[in-house]
């Protein structure tokens, strides 16, 4: 916990268009971004748009079914490639619709229909616009970095070990839900990353999540000490006899493979890659929680139940089930986040305090400010 309260960010940087364009290079235009899943790409040639800051990307994968990006541009004078959302490349070429130049699916120039070529024109020369992109744990990451800072591993880190044991690349999404908020992409991460707020705003997740009743998210921060024999956060964190996060902390469906005993007795394990992705693995089904910013006071949501291939054609009546607390999470903080969002346009409030429970906002304040700090 911090020792004594500190000063919010400016609360101009909420809302303000230059600091938002600085933030969008300062974070999203140089670290991992998640734009999606594999399984959105199921074979090569298939593809999907997708927009990080003001950048349009052409996600796909090659005839040897690696992902590929690109920006959404034809080399020739810059006019937009692809207009539908997701699609099929016609005999695996990138065809702009405007001169009809091809491209292959890997973004070598193919073909210049109609063109008298000077003699100095070399195909080679003229790729499309590359963006790095990798997967984990079958998600999509693309980083617009010319030359990223670490690959995608390094740039996951130890953070990634939480959920090791979960076989998240062979999960299927069975439900995805879009959602977007009238709020800063700060203020949806600041949410995420304290409970102070739980017990007035989730009371449902509270019954779920005893501790969250003190308004804090670790035992390490809990009034309560810890169970005999048991460290910090190896407690159990759902309610006792509660399995999972549903209404009623019960599920019909299997568990996963994967997890062991102490996993599951967690109940719930999260894990946070700053900025794009949230994961709460749980026992019988993982939630993924990915994250875009749309502009100042824009962000857009992207949540994906996920379950092993085969088991929500097995169990079709407890899918509902399954994401109903999930969704009134999802829009419980979405109200708050809006509510925060307006508040923070006042003229007369210029920053807010963070007490002594709110350590994970001040840290994520210091991480923003350094890496403004490394492209000022």
């Amino acid at each position: 916990m911090l020792e004594r309260t500190t000063a919010s960010l400016p609360a101009a940087w909420y809302y303000d268009p230059a600091q938002y364009a600085r933030e969008l290079e300062a974070v999203w235009y140089r670290d991992w971004v998640c734009v999606g899943r594999l399984e959105d790409l199921p074979e090569p040639g298939d593809y999907f748009l997708a927009e990080v800051g003001s950048e349009r990307l052409v996600v796909t994968r090659d005839r040897d079914g690696r992902p590929r990006a690109f920006h959404n541009t034809c080399r020739h004078r810059g006019s937009t490639l692809c207009t539908e959302p997701r699609g099929r490349f016609a005999g695996g070429r990138i065809v702009c619709p405007y001169h009809a130049w091809s491209y292959a699916l890997s973004g070598e120039l193919a073909a210049t229909p109609k063109m008298q070529l000077p003699s100095d024109f070399r195909r080679e020369d003229y790729p499309l616009y590359a963006v790095h992109a990798d997967t984990w744990g079958g998600f999509l990451f693309v980083n617009l970095a010319e030359r990223p800072a670490a690959t995608l591993a390094g740039f996951l880190g130890v953070e990634a070990k939480n959920v090791e044991r979960w076989p998240l690349a062979s999960l299927v999404s069975v439900r995805r839900e879009v959602t977007t908020l009238a709020c800063n992409w700060k203020v949806y991460w600041e949410n995420y990353s304290e409970c102070y707020h739980c017990p007035g705003v989730h009371p449902e997740l509270c019954r779920v999540m005893p501790l969250y009743r003190e308004g804090v998210t670790s035992y390490a921060d809990s009034r309560t000490a810890p169970s005999p024999g048991m460290a910090g956060d190896m407690r159990e964190r759902v309610a006792p006899g509660y399995v999972t996060w549903t209404l009623d902390g019960q599920t019909r469906l299997p568990l996963i493979e994967g997890p062991s005993a102490a996993d599951r007795a967690l109940g719930v394990v999260f894990v946070s890659f700053a900025s794009s992705l949230i994961i709460i693995a749980h026992p019988d089904y993982v939630r993924s929680v990915r994250i875009l910013p749309r502009g100042p006071e824009c962000v857009e949501l992207t949540v994906d139940w996920l379950l092993p291939a085969g088991v929500a054609e097995a169990h079709p009546g407890e899918i509902e089930r399954m994401c109903e607390l999930g969704r009134l999470v999802v829009a419980q903080d979405g109200r708050v986040c809006e509510l925060n969002q307006q508040g923070l346009r006042s003229r007369r409030h210029r920053e807010g305090v963070l007490m002594p429970q709110e350590a994970a906002l001040h840290e994520f304040h210091e991480w923003l400010k350094s890496r403004l700090a490394e492209v000022s």
